[in-house]
């Protein structure tokens, strides 16, 4: 994108002349006008659930067809927000939007209802799809009448209320979480191991090796001429073989190398400061702050973050989907500190968003190094910019939390429900103040889950013993750690919003890159990014500019009133527990 916008060159790609600067300009302007529809006039074309408005209280309808509680069979949107929810389908490539379809399909369209419908794990007295918990009388998980003033766990207080029971797409999420972790691990080791192992130690060396950093031009080329190899690259080739091998790659030398061996790397010392100091800071605020974590909590955190590293960069890598350890933090926490919910929502933040900002910033020094950025300003632009929006977000919240009526209900106003914070909410109510033990445990209702650990640590054992015999399998495009780790999003997102994201993106990398590839080449992200922008853009000036104001206090027609009328945005269950009654085991 940024090198669209800055350089002057416009070839014609596929009868298509307009400069991709102007082409960024008209889509983001087109992008902001048009949500206007969606995000303010017609609300309808978001939640377009058309088969469910004929038939606003069929249940089953609801659940199979609906947007808002449902499967979302019908994937129809117009609204680049519910497009994009998971990310932007057109930066993903369409082999692994095709993992994550296929784990959509199988799971969730399949598996979902069929247990929904027998009522496996009496599910059938909740919604097929929310983000809520449930107790036993069918009513939203009320929280505060198992926790003491302290916020930890009162036993006594929760045999007398009830367990806590899962819709059963949340169920199912678990399970391919689970599976996720051990699959991530599996799959990493089998395909990419010698590779890690190989890196690591050539990188080790480097560190140890007086770093060398001046620019050196190449011989009888001009600047810039483009690839280079260094003078021994590609000294193992094999004269039979088409493809260098990996010692081939590492001993080559690209041109972004070359050039920006002209500025110093920023030191190690800096990153080690850096990391010790704020960890310091860390454990001083989870000792003497009531978060009741003790400071080696913390650093447990960190280490899970830091072990699972590489293997959820390389996934990420290579198909452009992050690989979430956010559930297995919550369950470490859970069975080390249980009772303490406060402590699991610290942990889950050290271990999970310490990983995930990692990997941005990971991919902050990529784009760095593409764009010829000296890394040391980038480190203190890195750094500078940590501060500063960490102390934004904290503003912002604050003001959000007092001046947006209802926020955070399903009262509030331009859809702030805050729905991931709802799904975080109840992990710390399952993992911080129930406990594992008392989902997993013998006995268990949820015991069963268990298993998808075993299921996610052998399966990609099996698909690599039968892809690696033939280098053209189409076992190859198939990554088990894709499947089972992309539902996680699964809830807050519903099936509406993985369906539309792989058709857009088959339509884009798969169609128009095949048949119409000069043009994908010089606008598919460009277009990406415009829509994206645009998006934000429009969200921001519609919040402030007119609903914030109230001047569309009051206003009400059919696109803004259909898709609330029926049972898919009311959550219906398929069995409704009998006034005065509960379900569930009556031994627990």
């Amino acid at each position: 994108m940024f090198t669209a916008l800055h350089k002057d060159e416009n070839k014609p790609a596929d009868g298509w002349t307009i400069s991709p600067r102007k082409f960024f300009t008209r889509v983001f302007s087109g992008s902001v006008a048009f949500y206007f529809l969606p995000g303010l006039l017609f609300p309808a074309l978001s939640y377009f659930s058309v088969i469910t408005w004929f038939a606003p209280k069929n249940v089953i309808v609801a659940n199979l067809f609906g947007v808002s509680s449902g499967l979302g069979l019908f994937p129809v949107t117009f609204d680049w927000a519910q497009i994009a929810y998971i990310g932007s389908p057109l930066v993903t490539p369409f082999w692994a939007a095709l993992n994550i379809l296929g784990g959509l399909v199988l799971v969730m369209w399949i598996a979902a209802p069929i247990m929904y419908y027998a009522n496996v794990m009496y599910s059938s007295y909740m919604p097929i799809l929310s983000a809520a918990v449930w107790d036993n009388t069918g009513k939203p998980y009320d929280v505060s009448k198992i926790l003491t003033e302290d916020f930890l766990f009162d036993a006594e207080a929760y045999r007398n209320y009830s367990r806590v029971f899962l819709p059963i797409t949340y169920v199912l999420s678990y399970a391919l979480q689970f599976a996720a972790l051990t699959a991530l691990l599996s799959h990493t080791a089998l395909w990419h191991g010698k590779d890690i192992w190989r890196q690591w130690s050539r990188s080790w060396a480097e560190i140890r090796k007086a770093p060398v950093n001046e620019y050196e031009p190449l011989n009888n080329l001009p600047e810039g001429n483009g690839r280079a190899a260094s003078p021994n690259a590609y000294r193992h080739r094999n004269s039979t073989t088409s493809e260098p091998d990996m010692e081939d790659l590492l001993d080559a030398e690209d041109v972004h190398n070359r050039l920006m061996r002209r500025y110093p790397d920023a030191p190690m010392a800096w990153y080690l400061l850096t990391g010790i100091t704020m960890a310091a800071v860390g454990m001083y605020v989870v000792e003497y702050y009531p978060v009741h974590l003790p400071w080696y909590g913390l650093l447990l955190a960190l280490g899970i973050g830091a072990i699972l590293f590489i293997p959820i960069g390389i996934v990420m890598a290579i198909t452009n989907q992050q690989s979430s350890i956010y559930l297995i933090c919550q369950l470490i926490c859970g069975g080390v500190f249980p009772g303490r919910p406060v402590a699991n929502m610290v942990f889950t933040t050290f271990g999970y968003i310490s990983s995930t900002q990692g990997l941005k910033f990971a991919s902050d020094l990529k784009l760095g190094h593409y764009m010829k950025i000296p890394p040391r300003l980038l480190f203190r632009l890195q750094l500078t910019v940590t501060i500063v929006s960490s102390l934004t977000q904290i503003g912002v919240l604050n003001w959000m939390l007092n001046y947006i009526p209802g926020i955070c209900t399903t009262e509030a106003i331009n859809g702030f429900n805050c729905p991931i914070a709802r799904v975080h909410f109840n992990g710390s109510i399952l993992w911080g103040v129930v406990g594992p033990k008392r989902f997993f445990g013998p006995g268990a209702l949820y015991r069963p889950l268990v298993w998808a650990f075993f299921v996610g640590a052998v399966s990609p054992v099996i698909l690599w013993y039968f892809a690696r015999k033939d280098r053209k399998s189409i076992l190859r495009k198939v990554n088990l750690a894709v499947v089972f780790g992309s539902l996680s999003w699964i809830p807050p997102a519903t099936g509406l919003n993985f369906s539309v994201w792989a058709i857009v993106c088959y339509i884009f990398n798969y169609e128009i890159r095949n048949r119409r590839k000069n043009w994908w080449r010089k606008y598919n992200m460009m277009l990406s990014a415009a829509l994206d922008s645009g998006l934000a853009f429009g969200v921001v000036v519609i919040f402030f500019g007119i609903v914030f104001p109230g001047w569309m206090k009051g206003f009400k027609w059919w696109g803004t009133e259909v898709y609330k009328q029926g049972c898919d945005y009311t959550a219906c269950s398929y069995k409704e527990v009998p006034k005065g009654s509960t379900f569930g085991p009556s031994d627990w």
